[in-house]
């Protein structure tokens, strides 16, 4: 939220300094309060593949929500950016689960990209169907059918801030149907190619349970010639009945971008 309000009163939106103005080194994301493309993604036609699964259990009872999805993002130009996920979820209550299937999708227009302040700013809208309240909803993902968020990032040294601030719109909200997030982002070493970690925090007032927090751990595997990275995240729903899912572990596969791979090649180092 901080890094969002400081970004709304900053002057001037637009292009700001050329993506070589600064190190290099991409902008690390959280996991699951991830944005539509990069926020640092500035040639068009970049693309970034991803293979999700997430397993939230409760804490007694054997109620689960378990879902797997695949996901593209695709920079069509310098400033707009487009998602489309398919998912497939399990849910359970102990007594019996079901499979629903569904779809989500959105998209993201760059406001404010300053490679030499390490600031970025995108604006995003992202919707779902089935449009009900759906168990196709993965952690961090919006409550209601339809949000609309501004997403933030900025680094001062080998610290990542990450922030957004938004609303729902649609089906049936629990409260207020307001929508936050942050996360402080750090290298595992000081190069950042061999991958980051970080804690993230997901407020949504549309949610029975608002508070979200995860710790994320992402190994970057392009150093080694795969062009994969690993996304970890442990889940925790804070406040959640104990018969209803709310610790967990989210696992995506990314293929990273041409972008994400020569930067951790050995050979864009030396």
């Amino acid at each position: 939220m901080a890094v969002v309000g400081g970004v709304l009163a900053t002057p001037g939106t637009g292009r700001a300094g050329e993506p070589d103005d600064g190190d290099g080194v991409p902008v690390p994301e959280p996991i699951l309060a991830e944005t539509i493309t990069d926020v640092d993604g500035s040639e068009a036609g970049e693309i970034e593949l991803e293979a999700n699964g997430s397993l939230m259990r409760a804490a007694r009872g054997g109620a689960f929500a378990a879902d797997s999805s695949l996901e593209m993002e695709w920079l069509v130009t310098r400033l707009l950016g487009l998602r489309v996920e398919p998912t497939l979820s399990r849910d359970g209550d102990g007594s019996s689960a079901g499979t629903q299937a569904g779809v989500s999708g959105g998209a993201s227009w760059k406001l404010l990209q300053d490679f030499q302040r390490q600031l970025h700013v995108q604006a995003e809208v992202v919707g779902r169907a089935p449009w009900d309240e759906s168990p196709i909803i993965q952690p961090g993902d919006p409550a209601l059918p339809v949000a609309f968020d501004v997403r933030a990032a900025l680094r001062r040294g080998p610290l990542t801030m990450r922030g957004s601030a938004g609303v729902g719109f649609g089906g049936s909200a629990v409260g207020a149907p307001l929508r936050a997030s942050a996360a402080l982002m750090a290298p595992f070493e000081e190069t950042g190619r061999i991958g980051y970690w970080g804690v993230e925090l997901d407020v949504d007032g549309a949610r029975r349970t608002p508070l979200l927090v995860a710790l994320d751990l992402v190994p970057n595997f392009a150093p080694a010639g795969i062009p994969l990275r690993l996304g970890l995240a442990l889940p925790w729903s804070i406040g959640a009945p104990d018969d209803r899912p709310s610790l967990g572990l989210f696992l995506r596969v990314f293929y990273e971008s041409a972008r994400e791979i020569a930067f951790a090649a050995p050979r864009s180092r030396e």
